[in-house]
């Protein structure tokens, strides 16, 4: 898809969330490349991905050791950040002082500055822990740890974390005995790393924990840390269905069903899957195949279905996304890992057969609130699909204008020779200033090469930005 029918289905929603009553920012045009080391492409996969909510930070988890000097000698996968906005590149999972640890399914604050992730490191506690690194000072603190600062003594689930834009609040999971958990299951915690305070918040409605039925995922906290999404095989409401997403509001005490809809107020008859909430708390998206009593996207059947729902917490509203027009009718209900923005754009992962050679691979799509069926993102110049994986991570930032992905294609960028997964963004230019992105992505002039631990973006989408200008 080209840029310019992108800016104008973005614009358009833009529009529809002016009318809806959310913030419109400010809007550009779009740039879309992969990250790679200055001068040369990763040498090892990246994962992962996550973006903070003004959109100028991209963190993942990567094998590859050119990043940067510091570290390159470890082998293993390290928290990596990437700041859009100046290009600096840095290490995350490494102390004050001390060599460089392994890092796995990073989360990132609102501005950049906090990093949530998990870790396999003695230095830490026993088996998987969730650190925190302040990016301003360099300091790490352990999340996983009780009142008393007491790592979790069983470890963590070595799933995912979830952290608020300010930092404060941190999201995981454990079963450890010290966390006063019940039962052998996991159960879910929230963090107050300025207070120190810890708090059960899979539990039910009443105030009961949850017997190890929840689970969380990527995208799994609001912005204030207010509200928390998650996915739990127990009924955590009087009356709901099994296997359904919930939101626990920390602020009231309250649990609130999501994978319902006026024709099923008990929950959907099918498996809710993998929620996201968006960073204002207002929605949240999930998958549900097999329709489940949640609606037709086209009015008549769940061949019209992607697979994914948006509940509109306000409104009230659950709405079935439809199926992406080149995803045949056939693979219909193939999308699945998802991301929302805070004006209900929807990034998605969807199956579909793009080329007999390929085979079934998922791929990117961007779904915008009132624009029809989902746009395929994860193409080449000549909008072909990738000819690999891609979007198995995900994310979104709180405007929508800030987009990344994990993708194992290698026809997207005529440069990527490295037979790994890399990491793809597509970030509109209002979210970051001039300094790294005035020449777009063409080729940079030797007086704009970046020094050591800064990134390089490789075109993907042709256009001329050598006069800084924006491309509609």
């Amino acid at each position: 898809m080209s840029s310019a029918s992108l800016s104008r289905a973005v614009a358009a929603s833009l529009a529809v969330s002016a009318a809806l009553g959310l913030p419109s920012p400010a809007r550009a045009g779009f740039l879309y490349g992969r990250l790679s080391p200055a001068g040369t492409e990763p040498n090892g996969a990246s994962t992962s991905v996550h973006v903070s909510s003004n959109g100028r930070t991209v963190v993942f988890s990567s094998g590859a050791t050119n990043w940067a000097p510091l570290g390159s000698d470890y082998n293993g996968n390290r928290i990596v950040a990437v700041d859009l906005d100046t290009g600096v590149v840095e290490v995350v999972s490494v102390p004050p002082s001390g060599p460089v640890f392994r890092g796995e399914a990073p989360a990132v604050s609102g501005d950049g500055r906090y990093v949530a992730f998990l870790t396999y490191s003695t230095s830490y506690g026993p088996n998987w822990q969730v650190v925190r690194k302040d990016r301003q000072t360099g300091g790490l603190e352990v999340a996983s740890a009780t009142a008393a600062g007491q790592p979790a003594d069983a470890g963590t689930n070595d799933d995912t974390v979830s952290i608020s834009a300010d930092g404060r609040y941190v999201a995981f999971e454990t079963a450890s005995g010290n966390f006063g958990v019940p039962t052998s299951g996991y159960e879910t915690f929230v963090k107050d790393m300025q207070t120190g305070q810890v708090r059960m918040v899979s539990v039910k409605s009443d105030g009961s924990p949850s017997g190890g039925g929840c689970e969380i995922e990527p995208h799994a906290l609001s912005d204030d840390g207010r509200f928390l999404t998650m996915i739990c095989s127990a009924s955590m409401v009087p009356g709901a269905r099994t296997g359904q997403v919930y939101v626990r509001d920390l602020q009231s005490n309250t649990t609130e069903l999501i994978s319902r809809s006026a024709t099923a107020a008990s929950g959907s008859t099918a498996f809710a899957y993998r929620p996201a909430i968006s960073p204002s708390g207002r929605f949240v998206s999930f998958q549900n195949r097999g329709y489940g009593g949640l609606g037709y996207a086209n009015g008549v059947d769940s061949a019209g279905n992607s697979g994914v729902y948006l509940r509109d917490r306000q409104s009230g509203a659950t709405i079935p996304l439809p199926r992406p027009a080149t995803v045949p009718a056939a693979e219909y209900d193939s999308c699945a890992v998802s991301s929302v923005s805070s004006i209900g754009s929807v990034l998605l992962a969807c199956y579909y057969t793009a080329d007999s050679a390929v085979g079934r691979v998922p791929q990117v799509f961007l779904s915008i609130p009132g624009e029809g069926a989902p746009m395929l993102l994860s193409t080449n110049a000549a909008d072909q699909p990738g000819n690999g994986q891609s979007g198995y991570t995900l994310a979104v930032n709180a405007s929508g204008l800030s987009m990344a992905w994990e993708s194992a294609a290698s026809n997207i960028d005529p440069d990527d020779h490295n037979g790994k997964t890399d990491i793809f963004v597509l970030v509109d230019e209002s979210v970051i200033s001039d300094t790294i992105f005035a020449y777009g992505f063409e080729t940079v002039p030797a007086s704009r090469q970046q020094p050591a631990g800064r990134f390089q973006t490789v075109p993907v989408v042709p256009g001329t930005y050598g006069s800084g200008a924006a491309r509609d």
